[in-house]
């Protein structure tokens, strides 16, 4: 009865409601709900407060699944999928038959190497274009696959930054304006000239800041050197990689959403409304360097907030009226596990990386190593550290996922949902781990499923997810990298799931909702605005839509 109803919303609202003539989503990569509302006393009158006092704001937008990772969100703020039903289950997987990682956004088979190949579903894009002749959809961000999931598989074009260039560019799977980026590229140098600093601006006062943030010196060593940045203001930059580690990476990608709109006449044409997806990458760079209790990070929303600013003020002046603007994240962030500690929080990370092929159990990291010994023991295996990897259980981690070495089962004669559920069981005798699921377990029907395995069964798919799925507390995060250093997202916990849902602009209505919802929603959400059907079953229309 629900479907039944928004469909008819759908195809009702072009004969009541005119459409926006561009629609511009952007998502701030890594970007917490909370920050509105721990810096809103700081915020511009025209940048998110824009959409939270003059628009919609949802104070409750939560993924419901668990990979919280930058390619499934961006595939699901574009398709209104999760990623069970879009196949974007993390950034990487790995193809069982090559026995290779695949990335999320990968084509071997394009000059540029990028393409939405790997998207399964529908996105908005592609329903707008199936259905509006004339409508274009273009993505741009500073990261490929933010741009890519985002605009769809029949998008007119996506673009993404290549700081080697240094410039933007595109792949052979889209018709790319190169004129355009001919004329775009070469004003980018000019852009490091204006920020070779990174300074501490004074949007907030410092008294406040020591409450706002917690950033001691003494825990600084646990952030991520990234070049010459450094882990404390004032931040040196020296190249444009650097750049885009800092909020002005974000400068980049609006002045060329900008040229986009200017050169591809977005928004001119009242009988085929144009979309555009703006992905702000540069504040999960600098996000998992600094960490969310950072005064990078405090710095990084305040510039943010004022880019955006600006960038309405431009598409006010163009389209006075005649667009509308959604704002959400792809994901959240959990604190550095030793700043959470040290605000006395439980908190620390969990090791499971890759070895090297040669390696040893003894070279295993030390996560790593009790899980395989765990799991062995219960499977009556008898290992030592002198056993070499290729004798392990798991021949391949990627987060959240542990893959298995099917020739050491298949030599051993073993029993692979007896293996599964010996990892499986192993993992959650370890510090920091939240509970596991066999694919088994999740390929099966249970109508009594706890909100953690509802949560990673959307996050599913047999084929290209592990043979064991792993999840942390809240706290603990996957260690990535040879230091203690940086943080990182990708749980069920509310820091990694809730995130801002905003919007403005022509049949937006004005208010604020406290009721539980997903970005997921978004897709449907516009389709009702340029009257086409998109988005999940599961999903729905959002209230602040007009009538």
């Amino acid at each position: 009865m629900l479907k039944r109803t928004i469909l008819l919303l759908v195809i009702a609202l072009p004969l009541s409601a005119k459409p926006p003539d561009l629609i511009v989503v952007i998502s701030v990569d890594q970007f917490r709900y909370e920050y509105l509302t721990r810096f809103a006393p700081y915020l511009s009158d025209g940048g998110f407060n824009r959409a939270i006092k003059h628009g919609a704001n949802f104070t409750r937008a939560l993924y419901p699944y668990a990979v919280t990772y930058t390619g499934p969100g961006h595939a699901a703020i574009g398709t209104g999928h999760v990623p069970a039903r879009s196949g974007i289950v993390a950034n990487t997987w790995l193809d069982r038959t090559t026995a290779t990682p695949v990335y999320c956004a990968e084509d071997k088979r394009v000059v540029g190497g990028y393409s939405p190949l790997n998207l399964d579903s529908d996105s908005l894009g592609d329903r707008l274009q199936e259905k509006v002749a004339g409508s274009k959809v273009i993505g741009v961000a500073l990261k490929d696959r933010a741009a890519i999931l985002m605009a769809g598989r029949k998008a007119t074009t996506a673009y993404w930054f290549d700081p080697k260039m240094p410039g933007f560019t595109s792949s052979s799977y889209y018709h790319a304006n190169r004129t355009m980026l001919n004329a775009f590229n070469p004003s980018v140098p000019a852009v490091l000239t204006q920020h070779h600093e990174w300074t501490q601006s004074t949007f907030i006062p410092t008294t406040d800041l020591a409450r706002l943030t917690h950033d001691p010196v003494s825990l600084r060593k646990y952030k991520t050197r990234h070049g010459n940045l450094g882990v404390e203001f004032p931040h040196p930059i020296t190249n444009i990689d650097e750049l885009t580690f800092t909020p002005f990476g974000n400068d980049l990608v609006i002045a060329f959403a900008e040229r986009i709109i200017d050169d591809e006449h977005l928004g001119t044409d009242d009988a085929a409304p144009d979309l555009l997806f703006v992905g702000l990458s540069s504040q999960d760079y600098l996000g998992h360097a600094y960490g969310p209790d950072s005064l990078e990070v405090a710095d990084s929303v305040m510039r943010t907030d004022r880019q955006l600013e600006e960038f309405f003020n431009w598409l006010d002046q163009k389209f006075s009226g005649r667009y509308t603007v959604a704002i959400t994240a792809d994901h959240g962030v959990q604190s550095i596990p030793e700043v959470a500690r040290d605000l006395g929080r439980d908190a620390g990370r969990v090791d499971f990386q890759n070895p090297k092929k040669n390696a040893t159990f003894a070279d295993l990291a030390p996560d790593r190593r009790q899980l395989e010994k765990l799991a062995a023991k219960n499977l009556r295996l008898k290992v030592t550290d002198k056993t070499p990897v290729t004798d392990a259980l798991v021949s391949y981690f990627e987060e959240p996922a542990l893959y298995l070495n099917w020739p050491r089962l298949a030599a051993a004669h073993l029993d692979s949902d007896r293996v599964k559920r010996a990892l499986r069981d192993a993992a959650k005798q370890i510090r920091g781990i939240r509970t596991a699921f066999t694919s088994s377990d999740l390929i099966a029907v249970d109508p009594n499923s706890s909100d953690i395995e509802t949560a990673m069964r959307l996050s599913f798919r047999a084929d290209r997810s592990g043979d064991v799925l792993v999840t942390l507390k809240p706290g603990y995060i996957w260690k990535y990298s040879n230091g203690d250093n940086g943080t990182t997202h990708g749980q069920a916990v509310d820091d990694d799931q809730h995130v801002p849902l905003l919007l403005f602009g022509r049949g937006i209505a004005e208010g604020t909702w406290s009721d539980e919802v997903a970005p997921t929603f978004l897709a449907k959400t516009i389709g009702a605005l340029v009257g086409v059907y998109a988005g999940g079953t599961e999903t729905r229309v959002l209230p602040c839509v007009k009538p």
